[in-house]
């Protein structure tokens, strides 16, 4: 809370951007939905199952929410 706090203090609003690598890492153990190896990527990602994909989505809701706990504006999901 001490940045959201002072960039409210000063007038201002403050996001946070919560993303997902997935394929466009440079990891030998990327994850992603799919098998598809991005054009600027070494590497393959290895699909991920539908109860991975849930459970992914679940961790984003954890992020946002601890994000507005912390005093975020908004939160952008990408």
């Amino acid at each position: 809370r001490e940045i959201t706090s002072a960039v409210h203090a000063a007038g201002g609003r403050i996001a946070m951007q919560i993303l997902h690598f997935g394929r466009y890492a440079h990891h030998p153990d990327l994850v992603a939905p799919s098998a598809l190896q991005a054009p600027i990527s070494g590497f393959v990602p290895n699909a991920l199952t539908d109860e991975q994909v849930e459970e992914t989505i679940e961790e984003f809701v954890r992020a946002a929410e601890l994000a507005r706990f912390a005093g975020y504006d908004g939160v952008e999901i990408m």
